[in-house]
């Protein structure tokens, strides 16, 4: 008996320290983004300095995307006519049949001399990438080069917070597409019955000019590319398993041919594009750390020049100083919509129950919230501001978004592209219920109840206590 009371005590100090450091590394992970920094002085006077309306035609032409099997496709025909340089970018990439047609066709690429830059976030770096041997295939190319954003490190806690969410890919220096696609079977082609909803822009260069948005955008990957948080991509699968895939590429590569023919014919970027105004990129700091609210200062200031904003975003995860920002519209007297996923199809379940917490709240800055009920989950995030501006990119309405990622938008001067997608959100406002002043759901003539099963609203039950201390880190 005498023995083993010793041993109790023994290991009680063990257990002791061990839970004591566990409550440091939580520490170290989570405090260094608990205080919410302010936007500096020197960033709003660059700000107010920008023009993003011009009264003339630019140079710069631009598509809307909001299909995903045609995203895919301009994917597969913009690789296929670089002759120079292949950038791309993004949050995630797996290897499944998307992301094997766009392995596949940047590996034909580099066979022809192109180079190829990649550059994916550290999380999604070491969970879909790092043991692959997809990605060694083509990483092994003497024309590839793949970086790793922020690679995640165990010992420093205090980074694995910082995410780059970037979605772009910019070939040579003529094109480019941005917006919030991932490249995974989710988001591009017909691969699977689980999709997202999800809007992106091409942009086209007509003239070679240093000030336009493709080279804003260049500017932007130099500085991310050469940043110190970017790191080399390592992996972990055997040459002998590389070698396989990589002749598995060229087969496929094969195969794209012959399922889309479409995209290896030339392609008139003229006749598939609307002239703008002015397209202007917004971006949110890239160091991986708390980060100044650039991103939405810049939404809010852009919001705050309108009358009328339609806002789209998957969910919404709003700080006091966001609530304080959206109220600040109403008392100017400018009309803010919200189309976001309802709890029954959000394929995000931190957002839809932080929403459950805080409809209240976010009903209180006096945005009327579209709770969208489409066929799939939307994934779209865009502002419309009045019948001009249109902005489109990455930027979820979220804490996460404007505090800790990295982010990237697009704001468009341009009547034509405004028209489409306000007639796109008017329809999905018909797929949609939005709560009425007496309390009362209103519903739109196409919106069909989904049914939520005993589990799921368990599981919410249940989430709903535990985002309310963690719903800044969502």
């Amino acid at each position: 008996m005498k023995k083993q009371t010793d041993l109790r005590i023994q290991r009680l100090p063990l257990k002791r320290i061990f839970f004591f450091l566990l409550l440091l590394y939580i520490g170290a992970l989570i405090i260094p983004y608990v205080p919410h920094k302010k936007v500096s002085d020197s960033y709003k006077e660059n700000f107010a300095g920008r023009s993003f309306y011009n009264n003339g035609k630019g140079t710069e032409r631009t598509a809307y995307i909001d299909d995903n099997m045609e995203a895919l496709k301009y994917r597969l025909r913009m690789i296929e006519e670089a002759e120079e340089e292949i950038i791309l970018s993004t949050f995630d990439f797996h290897a499944d049949q998307a992301g094997k047609d766009i392995l596949s066709s940047l590996q034909n690429a580099a066979d022809k001399g192109v180079s190829v830059k990649i550059i994916v976030d550290g999380i999604s770096g070491l969970m879909d990438m790092k043991w692959n041997p997809w990605f060694h295939a083509l990483a092994s190319h003497e024309n590839v080069k793949i970086k790793i954003y922020n690679p995640v490190h165990l010992l420093k806690p205090w980074k694995i917070q910082a995410r780059l969410h970037d979605k772009y890919l910019i070939i040579d220096e003529k094109m480019y597409l941005l917006g919030g696609r991932n490249t995974t079977n989710l988001f591009l082609g017909n691969y699977s019955s689980s999709k997202n909803i999800d809007r992106e822009l091409f942009v086209y260069e007509t003239e070679s000019s240093g000030k336009t948005s493709i080279h804003q955008l260049l500017d932007y990957f130099s500085h991310v590319w050469n940043h110190p948080a970017s790191q080399d991509f390592s992996c972990c699968s055997s040459w002998k398993k590389a070698e396989e895939k990589s002749a598995a590429l060229k087969i496929h590569y094969e195969q794209l041919k012959n399922t889309y023919p479409e995209c290896y014919q030339d392609w008139n970027w003229e006749s598939c594009t609307m002239h703008t105004n002015r397209i202007s990129l917004l971006c949110n700091p890239i160091c991986p750390s708390n980060k100044e609210p650039w991103m939405w200062y810049s939404l809010h200031q852009l919001m705050m020049q309108g009358e009328q904003i339609t806002l789209y975003t998957p969910y919404i995860i709003c700080g006091k100083e966001m609530y304080e920002d959206l109220s600040a519209l109403k008392e100017k007297g400018i009309r803010l919509e919200i189309i976001t996923n309802d709890v029954s199809s959000g394929a995000n379940p931190w957002g839809c129950t932080d929403y459950l917490n805080q409809k209240e709240n976010i009903w209180e800055t006096g945005a009327k919230v579209y709770e969208f009920m489409g066929k799939h989950s939307s994934h779209t995030k865009a502002v419309l501001i009045d019948s001009r501006m249109s902005i489109v990119g990455s930027y979820n309405l979220d804490m996460r978004s404007t505090y800790q990622d990295t982010e990237l938008m697009l704001a468009v001067d341009s009547p034509e592209l405004n028209s489409i997608i306000r007639e796109e959100a008017e329809k999905d406002k018909t797929c949609s219920r939005t709560m009425e002043e007496n309390g009362s759901y209103f519903y739109g003539e196409n919106y069909i109840p989904r049914e939520i099963s005993l589990g799921k609203h368990i599981f919410y039950a249940v989430l709903r206590i535990l985002t309310i201390p963690l719903r800044r880190f969502l």
